[in-house]
C-alpha cells in the first residue's frame, strides 16, 4: 500500500518517459508534427482544424508554407482570426516554415490567403 504521507514511498518508481515517451522534433515525422501542431490548440479549433486538409510547400531557398484548405470560406474566417495561434504552432513544430495560408475551393480553383509568421497578410 503507499503511503500518502512518505514521499520516499519505493512502491511509487516510475520513469517520466514511460508515461509521457516523447521524441525530438527533429526526429518526427511530418504526420507527426502535424499532429503536435493540432494538439495545441483547443478543442473548438481542432474540431475546424479536422475538417481541413494539410499540406507543405518547400521553396528552392529551403523555407516552406503550411497550406490550409479548409472546407468553406465561414472555416477560412474562422481559423483567420486565430492566426497568433497559428503562427505559435507552426514555430513549435517546424523551423523551416515560414509562411502559412488559409485555402479554400471555389468554382474548382484554390484561392488562399498566404500570411507571414507575424500574421501578416502576404498575398
Amino acid at each position: 500500500m503507499i503511503d500518502p504521507y512518505n514521499f520516499e514511498d519505493e512502491n511509487f518508481d516510475y520513469d517520466p518517459e514511460d508515461l509521457f515517451p516523447q521524441k525530438r522534433i527533429s526526429q518526427m515525422t511530418e504526420g507527426e508534427k502535424l499532429h503536435r501542431f493540432k494538439r495545441f490548440f483547443d478543442s473548438s479549433s481542432r474540431a475546424i482544424l479536422q475538417d481541413c486538409l494539410f499540406r507543405i510547400l518547400n521553396h528552392e531557398d529551403g523555407t516552406g508554407t503550411l497550406q490550409i484548405l479548409c472546407p468553406n470560406e465561414v472555416m477560412q474566417q474562422r481559423l483567420s482570426k486565430k492566426k497568433r495561434k497559428i503562427t505559435n504552432n507552426i514555430n513549435t513544430c517546424w523551423n523551416h516554415i515560414k509562411w502559412f495560408a488559409l485555402c479554400v475551393e471555389q468554382n474548382c480553383e484554390i484561392h488562399c490567403q498566404t500570411f507571414d509568421l507575424n500574421g501578416d497578410l502576404v498575398r
